[in-house]
């Protein structure tokens, strides 16, 4: 698998620059260039896409073969500790809300739902918070990522983010309505000028893509997992998977 660019949505601090940086982009992006299909090849090769029939549903790939050779390497050979925890205290880290009619209170709407677990967090040498998320989920999953990291990096507790997602061109043979940076490009200006709120922090989108695509019927698709999109999909067509 390739990465085919890395996007800096903002830097505030020159973190980019920093050697810590350095290392943890060396090591997440030699984990994308491990993924590879068929396992051994040395580069990521999937089926491309069969479009519907009046009987069948599109064929497409799954996305958990991804994201599962990308966190083993990040694991066994990168040492990193997966599905961190984040400490937020929301109480502390909002602002009241204005009612209408106008009431003489603030108001604070109840937080009823928690960031949950990252893919990865890190202390960098320098003792610099990092998280890093792998984008499986459909496009509003994608901008729930980006929400989190901007709001830890906006409240401090974390310095870097970082959200790798597919490229247009590798969702056209994912399962459908998968994140990808094609549908989330009309809202990066948003994420953009949240710079100018953070005094430190810098957050980064990885594009990552296949290496080639193939017509090969003996090729399996990459195989489909049993939640979300990824089920519906299932449910619709068998596919040939690994």
């Amino acid at each position: 698998m390739k990465a085919l660019r890395t996007m800096i949505l903002f830097d505030q601090g020159n973190l980019s620059q920093t050697v810590d940086w350095a290392n943890l982009y060396e090591s997440y992006i030699r984990s994308i260039s491990h993924i590879d299909h068929p396992i051994d090849s040395g580069k990521l090769t999937i089926r491309r896409m069969i479009k519907k029939t009046k009987s069948q549903s599109a064929q497409r790939n799954g996305v958990q073969f991804l994201r599962r050779r990308f966190l083993d390497y990040m694991v066994k050979v990168e040492k990193w500790i997966p599905e961190g925890k984040i400490h937020y205290d929301h109480d502390t880290n909002r602002s009241a809300i204005q009612l209408y009619p106008p009431e003489s209170i603030n108001y604070f709407e109840p937080i009823t739902s928690g960031f949950g677990e990252f893919d990865f967090l890190t202390q960098t040498t320098n003792g610099m918070a990092a998280a890093i998320e792998w984008e499986t989920g459909n496009i509003s999953s994608s901008h729930r990522s980006l929400n989190k990291l901007t709001t830890l990096l906006s409240a401090g507790i974390i310095k870097i983010g970082v959200l790798i997602l597919p490229s247009r061109d590798l969702y056209t043979h994912l399962t459908d309505r998968i994140g990808n940076i094609g549908e989330l490009s009309p809202y990066l200006n948003f994420w953009q000028s949240f710079g100018n709120t953070i005094q430190s922090g810098m957050l980064a989108i990885t594009v990552v893509e296949h290496d080639e695509l193939s017509d090969d019927p003996n090729l399996p698709f990459l195989a489909v997992g049993n939640d979300g999109r990824a089920a519906e999909g299932k449910k619709k067509t068998q596919s040939h998977e690994i």
